[in-house]
């Protein structure tokens, strides 16, 4: 299904702009991780080892109150940030190390990131992080920018697992082994995460603008580092940068969500209260990027995507006053539809995407336009239309409309994050690495004082040809500077701040299947729509809503064409609202709406608030029953899809996807026309063109309606709720429509082969193995297969799979087995997916191959099997705790006939499975050799 998605307030901000610099170049983050049993390695003689806790534990002094974020310190430096939260019923412990690829010398390039891999390694008390994560059910990760890295993990509530997240980051603060042997293996998945970025033709660009962009400054190089010093960074230097980094006056530790304060303080001074600062001074970068002096250019040429142009513009550190205004000004010309540069670019059809965003880190960083064109596109003329606009030399004046809609949008951006700790915690992370957690606040006080005057000036002062670095190279008649103006200090930009106001708490609710039951209440409204709601007192007073629209069988709506391309089309508007008034309209009620469309349904999901909800609810009857559907919009919409497809073609999952397709087809007898038919990308290009107007309009008065309609709603509920679902789509019925036939897919079996696809100059490979199995989620083994799958291939690097292709054998960044099967009909499928150099493809194959066969033949241990369990059952309940997640499974409920009763069953049936009844499952349905095998990447190059 395509889905429409209706620009929502906080989503604008966070991916615009994020709060976060444009220079840090955050890495890709790895799956929750799940662990091999680590050959224990001795912690290096230098390694500084706990101090004993002292015989009295210290009281961390209160700082400072600031949005309900709570600041304490520690003597030692640490600087500590509570943000409790009752409504939550998880909490998040997250460490940030003011250190990043900005600390790294030539020759260390990368060394930050690489360092957070090996911080997972363990330490002499904790020789199995991951596999202590997967038996807690914690969700965990790390990441790297230029500025700071941090490590967090979000847990059920629970005040054993948040003294083991606490006692675990103290130790590996200063105990961690950096050993030789992860190194070296380490090093490998590492190498393969960077040949995966250079298959992303916008990421390569990005960074060869950057390295361009900068004569001396860090910021111009990427955070993973290039291949040789990945490959060759002496072990001792990695020890020597993590000893002088990692230490507690470096650290913000941050805890969000549900905890007890006071007990909670006492156990951080408990367990970091001991680590000594030590006495010299943390040594930090001063390297200052001199002006610019003319325009620079740099040109990447590689097989496959589309054409990009990528504008580089220097802008102040973030915490310069500047900020705030560079973010309106990016705001203002990137929105849609409003924009600028997407009425110059998008609407007028020289581009399918185009946008403006970025602010500086620590140090003066990077504001960046792009444009993203079609393979025809005249780039010299939008090129030049993209700099004049952005330039300020054709561009239309601000209007005061325009900077209020903005502000607005920022203030509501603000709300939705502080309705959300565990995300806010994120955003605080970054901001520290850019010099202190309150410039996120100083920030919302700052928007709502930008004027007209300040947009155009700041405009006038960074936005200049002799500070861009863009694709080519032009020489100037007059050598030009723009100098960057340094930011004051902290302390005098933070002065005058003062609170903001805090968000409406939500209640404690623990959501097991016995709660979630008595908050229920179903019903059946006179026109016949099922509505099943859940009260609960939500942080923000907010309110999820989900509607399901079913009509027709599946042999006749996938006859007609262009039914997926009705739901981005709403977005245009409907006869009761414009398209900019319709965007202003929901940003105002703090709503977010989102409708996807297909052919025997629509599913509409809106996030909203108490006092919003109905309202937001009406628009989005209005949208669904009357849209406007406008040609020249149909015609922007098929030719950004067309774009996306023409772009992947050389893509290596395009390429692999591609020649196994008439494998499937041929098993399954089906040819063009029929709806299980797997199409080619040109006949996917050619359904996508085919599509008329009148079809999408023939589709929608024909069977969209509420004829067949479930609502599902979760949270603060309005009152009213009942009588406005029923006022706004009871009437809207077409007794005509053919009702909705479901269609349960039928098992058929699929001969095993192997399939090999060329992908030139890629430098990640990809691999897929498949197996067609005759399962339903109703089955007798549907729980134990679920476990077996688990333990093989799912959770992390806990699975066999990636402890022996990751962990052992370093040939895999990532590497999973997935099970997929239907509740309704029985077509089943094992899929296992991995990434590799190309080099190493017969290596891979082999070692699937064989960890496939010691699965039927071994015994799974009892410490697999929980871990397994354990993974499962706390992933259910971490779903059952996010609203949305619950609204979505209410509609499931709805949809099978069920109550939470049977889900509490499920748990049940899979707590109480045997090793030897999860093993049989196993065998029962997979054979070792009745795989499909396809492969995908650059083999012809390699040795």
């Amino acid at each position: 299904m395509m889905k429409m998605k209706l620009m929502a307030p906080a989503t604008v901000l966070a991916l615009s702009l994020m709060l976060q610099p444009a220079s840090a170049q955050t890495k890709p983050r790895r799956p929750a991780a799940t662990v091999v049993k680590p050959v224990a390695v001795p912690a290096p003689p230098a390694q500084a080892i706990v101090a004993p806790v002292p015989p009295e534990v210290e009281t961390p002094t209160a700082v400072r109150e600031l949005g309900g974020i709570e600041e304490y310190r520690l003597a030692n430096g640490l600087q500590i940030l509570l943000f409790p939260d009752e409504a939550q019923s998880t909490t998040t412990v997250n460490i940030t190390y003011r250190v990043g690829s900005r600390h790294e010398a030539p020759g260390e390039y990368g060394m930050a990131h690489l360092l957070e891999h090996l911080v997972f390694k363990g330490t002499p008390s904790h020789a199995d992080i991951p596999g202590a994560f997967a038996q807690r059910g914690m969700r965990w990760n790390g990441t790297t920018t230029v500025d700071r890295t941090n490590y967090f993990a979000s847990f059920n509530a629970s005040d054993d697992t948040l003294a083991f997240a606490l006692a675990l980051e103290a130790d590996r603060m200063v105990n961690s082994h950096i050993a030789k042997a992860d190194l070296d293996k380490e090093m490998s998945v590492v190498r393969n995460e960077f040949e995966r970025g250079e298959n992303n033709p916008f990421q390569v660009l990005n960074q060869r603008v950057r390295s361009v962009a900068y004569d001396w400054h860090p910021y111009a190089h990427a955070t993973i580092g290039p291949r040789s010093d990945i490959e060759n960074v002496p072990i001792e230097k990695l020890q020597a940068f993590y000893k002088r980094h990692y230490r507690p006056d470096n650290a913000t530790l941050l805890v969000a969500g549900r905890f007890d304060k006071a007990q909670t303080l006492a156990l951080v001074a408990k367990t970091f209260g001991p680590l000594p600062r030590p006495p010299q001074a943390n040594p930090q970068p001063y390297t200052v990027e001199p002006a610019q002096d003319g325009e620079r250019s740099v040109v990447v040429r590689r097989i496959g995507g589309q054409p990009l142009l990528l504008a580089h513009y220097h802008v102040p550190a973030i915490a310069h006053g500047d900020s705030a205004a560079l973010l309106v000004y990016g705001l203002m010309m990137s929105l849609q539809p409003s924009g600028q540069l997407y009425k110059e670019l998008v609407e007028s059809k020289l581009a399918v995407a185009t946008g403006l965003s970025g602010l500086g880190g620590m140090d003066p960083g990077s504001a960046m336009a792009y444009a993203v064109l079609t393979q025809e596109a005249d780039v010299a003329k939008v090129e030049a239309r993209l700099l004049d606009l952005i330039e300020g030399r054709a561009a239309r004046p601000f209007t005061e409309a325009e900077l209020a809609r903005v502000r607005e949008l920022a203030l509501v951006s603000y709300r939705q994050q502080m309705k959300n700790p565990e995300a806010l915690i994120q955003q605080i992370s970054s901001l520290i690495g850019s010099g202190d957690w309150r410039l996120l606040f100083q920030l919302m006080e700052d928007i709502p004082r930008v004027t007209l005057a300040d947009v155009e000036r700041v405009r006038q002062a960074y936005f200049r040809p002799a500070n861009r670095t863009l694709g080519r190279y032009l020489p100037a008649t007059t050598a030009e500077r723009v100098e960057i103006p340094a930011a004051p200090s902290l302390d005098q930009r933070l002065a005058e701040l003062k609170g903001p106001p805090k968000v409406e708490e939500g209640e404690r609710f623990d959501p097991t299947p016995a709660h979630l039951e008595a908050r229920m209440q179903r019903r059946v409204l006179p026109s016949g729509i099922t509505l099943h709601t859940l009260r609960k007192q939500t942080r923000g007073n907010t309110v999820q809503l989900r509607m399901q629209l079913r009509w027709g069988g599946r042999d006749a709506t996938y006859a007609r064409r262009g039914t997926d391309l009705i739901g981005p089309l709403l977005s245009e508007g409907s006869r009761g609202y414009a398209k900019q008034q319709l965007q202003d309209t929901l940003i105002k009620l703090n709503a977010h709406l989102q409708i996807s469309s297909g052919d025997q349904g629509a599913t509409l999901v809106l996030t909203a608030e108490t006092s919003s909800l109905l309202p937001a609810l009406k628009i989005a009857a209005d949208l669904m029953q009357q849209p406007l559907l406008p040609a020249a919009a149909l015609e922007r919409v098929q030719r950004a899809a067309v774009a996306g497809l023409q772009a992947s073609r050389s893509e290596p999952e395009t390429l692999r996807a591609e020649a196994v397709r008439t494998h499937y087809n041929t098993a399954r007898g089906v040819t063009s026309g029929h709806p299980d038919y797997i199409r080619s990308l040109e006949e996917r290009r050619l359904a996508i063109e085919a599509a008329r107007l009148d079809d999408l309009r023939g589709f929608h008065a024909d069977y969209w309606s509420a004829n067949e309609a479930a609502v599902a709603v979760v949270g603060a509920l309005p009152e009213g709720l009942d009588t406005a679902i029923e006022q706004l789509f009871g009437t809207w019925k077409k007794p005509a429509a053919p009702r909705y036939v479901r269609h349960e897919p039928s098992f058929r079996a699929i001969p095993p082969a192997r399939f090999d696809a060329q992908a030139p100059d890629k430098a990640n490979a990809v691999l897929r193995f498949q197996a067609p199995l005759k399962l339903s989620q109703r089955d007798a083994d549907y729980a134990a297969m679920a476990v077996a799958v688990h333990v093989f291939g799912g959770g992390a690097l806990e699975s066999r799979l990636a402890s022996r292709v990751r962990q052992q054998e370093g040939l895999s960044y990532g590497i999973s087995a997935a099970l997929g099967a239907p509740y309704f009909g029985d077509e089943a499928a094992l899929t296992i997916s991995a990434s590799y150099a190309p080099a190493n493809r017969e290596r891979v194959i082999t070692l699937v191959q064989e960890e496939l066969q010691r699965m039927g033949e071994q015994a799974i241990s009892a410490t697999e099997l929980q871990r397994a369990k354990t993974d499962i059952l706390e992933g259910r309940k971490q779903s059952r705790a996010s609203e949305a997640q619950l609204a979505g499974g209410l509609l499931t409920l709805i949809e099978r006939g069920e109550t939470w009763a049977q889900a509490q069953s499920r748990d049940e049936e899979l707590l109480a499975l045997s090793a030897d009844e999860v093993l049989a499952a196993w065998r029962r349905l997979i054979k070792p050799d009745g795989f499909v095998i396809s492969t995908a990447g650059d083999f012809k190059t390699q040795p």
